[in-house]
């Protein structure tokens, strides 16, 4: 199986631009996960599809959407809204709670998305309704399980976005620490960078921004800063509890090409 993943995509309002064309970056993402041979069976879209989460901004993003040839599970960034994100994804199969998460089950492979966000804070939040249900999920599933939420469950060294908290990340790394020979993988966004960890024994992955990048600054102190890095997305190629991951530029004007080697 191939889970393809798009993060942090930001998008605008039709003929806005904000650092670098996001609506155009998308774009070019959609066509490229279109030319993708093999094909991947999903795209998992980790939060932020839009940029504040205004109506118009969904609209733009359907619009590029509507390009797609593949399925789309999308997570609930901070940047987004929920009831527009649920509105736009009717077939998502949302928990039936007050927050925005899902499980998507396979006959080899469980995908839990777990809603992240707290509506009144950029940071990320598991309380304790959130906690119950992704233990319930994880006792329930069947075979290797994908864990994805849009906020990484660990402090990536730049300051000014770690800053943002994570509420009750203790108990989250408890539930991971408990499953940890069951999770295979557990995919984030919201950093705007690839970055590879492990998390309770478990490797964890954030996916490059669809967007401009965050500048990579590990100096105590740093001040905010962004770059524009190619843009990208992730093909997570899952064969058991195996998962190898490459990542996919796009728009850096390069082509592959035979080196003539012998």
């Amino acid at each position: 199986m191939i889970i393809a993943q798009i993060s942090d995509t930001h998008v605008l309002e039709r003929d806005e631009q904000h650092f670098v064309d996001n609506n155009a970056s998308l774009a070019s993402i959609v066509a490229s996960l279109n030319s993708e041979d093999p094909r991947p069976d999903l795209v998992l879209a980790t939060g932020d599809l839009t940029n504040w989460g205004h109506p118009g901004q969904y609209e733009m993003l359907a619009e590029i959407l509507a390009d797609l040839n593949l399925p789309v599970l999308p997570l609930i960034g901070n940047h987004d809204v929920r009831a527009l994100t649920r509105e736009m994804f009717p077939d998502v199969p949302w928990a039936d709670t007050q927050h925005a998460s899902w499980v998507s089950s396979r006959p080899d492979l469980t995908i839990i998305g777990l809603d992240s966000t707290d509506p009144d804070n950029h940071g990320a939040v598991f309380d304790e309704a959130r906690n119950e249900w992704l233990r319930t999920c994880l006792a329930s599933a069947s075979g290797p399980v994908i864990l994805t939420l849009h906020h990484p469950p660990f402090a990536t060294g730049v300051e000014w976005m770690d800053s943002s908290g994570f509420v009750g990340l203790p108990e989250l790394r408890e539930v991971i620490a408990e499953h940890s020979t069951q999770i295979a993988r557990i995919l984030c966004g919201h950093f705007h960078r690839p970055v590879v960890t492990t998390v309770e024994g478990v490797t964890a992955s954030i996916c490059p921004a669809g967007t401009y990048h965050v500048g990579l600054d590990l100096r105590p102190g740093a001040g905010k800063s962004i770059i524009r890095d190619p843009r990208g997305y992730q093909l997570h190629m899952i064969d058991g509890p195996t998962v190898v991951t490459h990542t996919r530029y796009v728009d850096t004007g390069e082509a592959s090409f035979d080196p003539g080697w012998d």
